[in-house]
């Protein structure tokens, strides 16, 4: 079975509860994000992958408000806990989301889900032209697909921390082990390295809420329509300059 599984939690150190916070109106970027998952994905299950920290309590509390699973694992070992939600949930593929990223393209998981089902792999991703994986870069437009089986291979390859921590990294970054598939970016982001949508920090979060303000107001919500916007006004442009060089990924 697919799934769609959204990791979070609240204790950020750079803006605890950040995903909670109003972003738009009175939506956080958690509903602005299931919200979004659910147009496009009418039926595919969407699991909130929070920990069993009492602090992440208003997590398990906003998925049943959303009317949308939830899974509770270890908060250090995120790895374990995304193979915990996918055994719990029968999930075989699943999409992988980090809830930080208001501006997702969920619209671009079914050409995840066809790509993977076209040509099989342990990994499915759109990357950079370089060979990056999208998820280390500062874009935050995009998620990842995987399986199951993949997942529990990398668990039982490695210990370390690192790839505990960060699910997927073990998977690209050993390709002799796991076949990885890249997909090509669309073409009007392939030399947009300047661009910053994920979010961290409080100077992320207002830049972010401003721009998505003007975006879905303005706009037909189009990514063309999202370049537009920022490219149309230069301190959008500096400061996400800015927030990339500080924040390394």
């Amino acid at each position: 079975m697919d799934g769609i599984i959204i990791q979070a939690r609240t204790g950020s150190t750079r803006l605890p509860g950040k995903i909670l916070l109003p972003f738009y109106g009175e939506k956080r970027i958690i509903d602005i994000q299931i919200e979004g998952i659910r147009a496009v994905c009418p039926g595919v299950p969407i699991v909130l992958a929070t920990t069993t920290r009492a602090q992440d309590d208003v997590l398990a509390e906003v998925a049943r408000q959303m009317t949308v699973d939830c899974y509770r694992g270890s908060e250090d070992d995120v790895l374990g806990r995304f193979i915990g939600a996918a055994e719990h949930f029968g999930i075989d593929r699943l999409i992988r989301v980090c809830s930080d990223n208001p501006f997702l393209r969920a619209d671009s998981f079914c050409t995840l889900f066809k790509a993977h089902s076209c040509q099989p792999a342990d990994y499915v991703a759109f990357g950079w032209p370089d060979g990056r994986p999208t998820i280390k870069s500062h874009i935050g437009l995009f998620a990842e697909l995987t399986t199951l089986d993949a997942l529990r291979r990398a668990a039982s390859l490695t210990d370390e921390q690192l790839y505990h921590e960060h699910v997927t990294i073990y998977l690209y970054t050993h390709p002799e082990a796991f076949s990885v598939r890249l997909l090509p970016l669309p073409a009007e982001l392939e030399e947009r390295q300047d661009l910053r949508f994920t979010l961290d920090t409080p100077d992320d979060f207002s830049l972010l809420a401003a721009l998505y303000t003007e975006w879905y107001e303005g706009t037909d919500h189009s990514l063309p329509a999202l370049l537009q916007t920022v490219d149309a006004r230069s301190e959008y442009l500096e400061r996400m300059r800015e927030n990339i060089k500080k924040n390394e990924k």
